[in-house]
């Protein structure tokens, strides 16, 4: 498996490059960041993915690991495939599709070549609460007495854990009391529509 590679850009094109690797050249699809700043001749250093289908072996590059985190949890989403992944990642950095994400808002999704209304949504139904920023994981375990009492209150409310975290991470900071943290993360909750039991 490749998971990174370090080489030379030997050539430019629509939406990919090839990288000159101890003589020899890799073709990947890689984002729009990393091919805007790789001019042929340049050094580049690449976390990559490399995915076997029918029509043979597809391998992206990216230039952070949060960046490939994102790829391959777009792959778990049905009718999403590698360059459509990686076309989402060109179109948007990651930080906007996470909060893409907790907005559920399809529009970023649908302003994707390839990615129709039905995709958009099932992107969203799929990955929010799970597809999140390193700093705030699903499930990640709150820094303080505080925040662990409200997670608490929270599950014992009906929400899943990774709602909960999710919803619990906006209001973590300062001095904030339990009640008050509850009540600002059933706020953030009330605004994506969720209910106890994930009802809508």
């Amino acid at each position: 498996m490749i998971a990174e590679l370090h080489g030379v850009v030997a050539q430019q094109r629509e939406e990919s490059m090839v990288v000159l690797v101890d003589g020899t050249g890799l073709g990947l699809d890689v984002v729009a960041p990393a091919r805007a700043l790789a001019e042929p001749g340049t050094s580049v250093h690449l976390v990559t993915s490399l995915r076997m289908g029918t029509d043979g072996a597809f391998l992206a590059g990216f230039e952070t690991a949060e960046e490939l985190r994102v790829f391959e949890a777009l792959l778990g989403v049905n009718g999403v495939g590698p360059r459509t992944a990686v076309r989402v990642l060109s179109t948007h950095p990651a930080r906007r599709i996470f909060e893409a994400l907790d907005q559920e808002d399809p529009k970023p999704f649908r302003a994707v070549t390839g990615i129709g209304a039905k995709t958009a949504n099932r992107i969203i139904l799929e990955l929010r609460g799970k597809l999140v920023p390193e700093d705030r994981a699903p499930g990640q375990a709150p820094a303080d007495a505080a925040a662990q009492e409200a997670l608490d209150a929270l599950l014992g409310l009906g929400y899943s854990r990774a709602e909960a975290t999710v919803a619990l991470n906006q209001t973590v900071g300062g001095d904030l009391p339990v009640e008050a943290r509850i009540a600002a993360a059933l706020r953030d909750l009330g605004r994506g529509g969720r209910q106890p039991g994930g009802a809508r």
